[in-house]
């Protein structure tokens, strides 16, 4: 199984992504950036990648133990911005401003409990929403009209729950699927 470990959000807080990507892919140009679809919009805390049936058990009680006693809290949309950065531009992504740091400490007990359950993964946790991989150069314009236009967009959402998911990869892109859930406080 490929797994990873995310939380998904609130409908308003999806609904602004939405916006925001569409905006962007309206200034784009055409088949400049492969969009991610709105309805896997997520925040990624760890990729685990291919995981057998003992280490995707082992990661499930890894998930669970790390989240013991954790409160939910809220977040807020942040900026707009690529990695590895906005003059090369490779992913497009929207940031969080609200929550940026519970979510970072979210993100360093979950690395604490896989790694406690035996799952190493590369932990390079960035609080952001991935909108698109860029494929082609983007106008000259495209990362200061997206950011301005991102700024005036804000929106909350409640971080109540982390999953452990599957990904598994289509011609039509990925499909995500539940494989454990844990309610936070």
């Amino acid at each position: 199984m490929r797994l990873f470990v995310a939380s998904s959000f609130e409908p308003q807080f999806s609904a602004v992504l939405k916006d925001v990507e569409n905006y962007a892919r309206d200034n784009a140009g055409r088949d400049a950036v492969k969009w991610t679809d709105p309805d896997n919009f997520h925040l990624t805390y760890a990729f685990l990648g291919e995981l057998g049936p003992e280490a995707a058990a082992s990661a499930r009680k890894g998930v669970e133990a790390a989240l013991a006693g954790v409160a939910s809290f809220r977040i807020s949309t942040g900026g707009f911005g690529a990695f590895p950065s906005s003059r090369r531009p490779g992913v497009l992504w929207l940031g969080i401003g609200e929550g940026a740091a519970e979510l970072r400490a979210l993100a360093a007990k979950l690395a604490e409990g896989l790694a406690a359950a035996g799952i190493m993964y590369e932990d390079r946790f960035e609080p952001h929403v991935t909108l698109g991989r860029v494929k082609r150069p983007l106008p000259e314009p495209f990362m200061r009209r997206v950011a301005d236009f991102a700024a005036s967009r804000r929106a909350v959402s409640a971080v109540t729950s982390v999953e452990l998911m599957e990904s598994r990869l289509t011609p039509d892109g990925p499909v995500y699927a539940k494989v454990f859930s844990k309610e936070l406080l």
